[in-house]
């Protein structure tokens, strides 16, 4: 048997690579390839299909996220400061989730068990020990880790979008002192991996630059060609999930965020993209929120990480461009806001359903028109 752990990282297409593999996760199974669940709805949604067959339609998170929960799940249930979101509902303790997987292995003895989480990805640095609770899973499988990792400068501005989706209203990344955590998952990668190489010593590493993967054709594209899996013909495709901001409105929702209730900036996060549509926006590469500050101390801390990612993967340079990390990005946070604002009319205004939003954005508007 083969066990592949998919460990993410955060933001390179984990989300739309669980929603492939969950919801043909019977066709699959039929292959001899196992994405287990690890609760009861999870369990009741498999054997529906099974009876059913498989459907195109996007399952309910504990069931799509399955391996997410069970991650939650043992962090939770180890760490005191660690909580399960709660939009994972009704979850068993993580000890009864692990023997769920066993079971479905012992009982349907697939060629592959794929678990696929970006939150595992947290083990390496907060809990290496649920590394080795994991592995119990696995027994004498062959075992493959897979991740891949995006240029830190471009992960940060991605995570920080991903934050203001949660309704978060983190600190400036060009913050001196709350901006970068230099010692957290988000950049530490050689924190993430180690643990995970070090308590798998006869395991296949994969990790993949993210650029890499992108030019493959995307997450679950480069999973299928590169995983060494035998994916069966005519699976469902999936759709392209957590599709981030565009970097131009981090501003404005950060700002909402900060001043509206909860309802109304999750609403107006939710409808972001039916808000600009249409609108000339600048791009994702052009919108600078470090600062030369920021950027120099990032490559000075990531430098001796990047050697280590280069030796382990045997690259001559895991991120090729990685000097590009130094240079600051031609328009500012508050240039490109700017600009978006400058094209929103009360037509655009009109596409927000939350009236609180409707009227912070309109504020916000005549405010920068306003200005000299």
């Amino acid at each position: 048997m083969k066990f592949v752990c998919h460990i993410g990282h955060h933001k390179t297409g984990t989300t739309s690579l669980q929603v492939f593999l969950s919801q043909n996760a019977i066709a699959l199974l039929k292959a001899g390839i196992l994405y287990p669940s690890v609760e009861s709805q999870g369990a009741a949604l498999m054997l529906a299909r099974a009876l059913g067959g498989d459907s195109a339609d996007v399952l309910p998170i504990n069931m799509r996220e399955a391996h997410n929960a069970l991650a939650f799940r043992m962090l939770a249930d180890t760490l005191p400061n660690w909580k399960v979101p709660q939009y994972h509902r009704e979850l068993p303790h993580s000890n009864q989730m692990l023997i769920s997987m066993r079971n479905q292995i012992m009982a349907l003895m697939p060629d592959t068990v794929v678990l696929c989480s970006e939150v595992m990805s947290h083990f390496g640095i907060a809990a290496p020990q649920l590394i080795d609770r994991l592995r119990t899973v696995a027994g004498e499988a062959e075992t493959q880790l897979y991740c891949t990792l995006r240029r830190p400068d471009e992960h940060l501005m991605s995570w920080h979008g991903q934050q203001l989706r949660f309704g978060q209203s983190p600190a400036l990344l060009s913050d001196p002192d709350k901006g970068v955590n230099l010692k957290a998952l988000h950049f530490d990668y050689r924190g993430v991996l180690e643990p995970w190489i070090a308590r798998l010593p006869q395991a296949k590493i994969q990790i993949t630059p993210y650029a890499e993967l992108m030019a493959a054709g995307g997450s679950v594209q480069h999973f299928i060609d590169h995983a060494g899996i035998a994916f069966p013909e005519g699976l469902l495709e999936a759709r392209t999930m957590n599709v981030s901001f565009p970097a131009a409105t981090f501003t404005l929702l950060r700002e909402a965020n900060r001043a509206l209730p909860r309802p109304a900036s999750l609403a107006l996060a939710h409808e972001i993209a039916t808000l600009t549509e249409g609108l000339e926006m600048p791009s994702q590469k052009d919108v600078e929120f470090f600062g030369p500050a920021q950027r120099a101390r990032m490559m000075e801390a990531f430098r001796p990480i990047h050697d280590w990612l280069s030796q382990t993967t045997g690259r001559e340079a895991f991120f090729p461009d990685l000097e590009a990390m130094a240079e600051c990005r031609p328009l500012t946070e508050a240039e490109a806001l700017h600009r978006v604002l400058d094209q929103i009319t009360p037509e655009h205004l009109a596409r927000l359903s939350h009236p609180e939003a409707r009227g912070f954005v309109a504020g916000l508007r005549e405010t920068h028109r306003a200005q000299p």
